[in-house]
This record gives structure tokens, sequence and C-alpha cells, in this order.
């Protein structure tokens, strides 16, 4: 009898085992969105995402998120994504060619591609695309129109965010 009871408590005790750690691989995929800007790590923590839709047809990733006191980035890809894909404003084709928007707040100026320095334009590389979700790096700098002097440097950008599908 004794050895019954010790044989149900050893089979209770490994169904507990294998149960906790089949929970385990079943872990949801950690997003992110950090960069450096002008040397200083910035985490675009609040809400950040990958929005796809189309306009007239043509096909647009929109990655985004903002900061806490409300700085925001947003990067835009034309066309269908594609991991292990660079986009750069070096690329010949517009459609190749990312777009950056940074504002320090929701009430301040945008900062988009600064072109001027060839050596840093800004590109994107996606490193993974599933259905859900895209992650990848980026850099580059980023100018006020309006003030040409002022000039954002991104550096060290990474991200891996998940996908909602817009029509």
């Amino acid at each position: 009898m004794k050895r019954i009871k010790t044989l149900l408590l050893l089979i209770a005790i490994f169904g507990v085992v294998t149960l906790n750690s089949c929970k385990k691989d079943k872990k949801e995929a950690v997003v992110s969105l950090t960069a450096d800007l002008d040397g200083t790590a910035t985490n675009f923590s609040v809400s950040p995402v990958a929005l796809q839709g189309a306009v007239d047809g043509q096909t647009f990733t929109v990655i985004q998120g903002s900061t806490s006191t409300g700085a925001t980035l947003s990067i835009t890809i034309a066309g269908k994504v594609t991991a292990g894909k660079t986009y750069s404003d070096a690329a010949t084709s517009d459609d190749d060619k990312p777009l950056f928007l940074y504002a320090t707040s929701p009430t301040a100026d945008d900062y988009l591609n600064d072109d001027d320095d060839t050596a840093n334009l800004p590109s994107i590389t996606i490193t993974s695309v599933t259905s859900t979700t895209i992650g990848g790096t980026f850099k580059g700098k980023v100018g006020l129109l309006s003030e040409g002097a002022q000039v954002k440097s991104i550096t060290n950008g990474k991200f891996h965010v998940n996908i909602q599908t817009h029509p």
C-alpha cells in the first residue's frame, strides 16, 4: 500500500512538472521600440506597434511608438515588407526609401529624413517578419524642415512589435 501511495505521489509530481513546462513554451514575444537619440537611450514603450494598410492600392507599414513624455517616433515603409531587406534613403526606387518622423512632443515640429549627410542616411533593416510580428534595426539623421540646422542623430535603433492590419 505504501508503494502505491509513493507511486501515485511521484506520478502527480511528474504531471505537475510536465504541465508547467508546457506553459512556459507559450510565452508571448516581448514588444519593444528603442533607439539612441543624440547619444541618449530612448525607449518608445507607449503603444509600440506596426500598422499595415493600403492607400490607393499601395501598401504601407508604419512602425511607431511614443515615450512616456510624449516624444514620438514613426518609420514608414512603402510596399511589401521583406525580411532580410534594408530600406534606405540611398535607394534608387522611392518604394525602398523609408520615411522617418520624430517629434519631441505632440505639439512640437516634426523632424524628418535628413539627406544632407550621405554617410548617415536614414535606413531600416527588417530582420524578421511573421504573420503577427515584425523586427529589425534602424539608424539615420532627421532634421527640422523649418530650421535646417537642427538635426537629431538616431543610432542603435531596434524594434520587435506586433502587426495590426487595416484594410
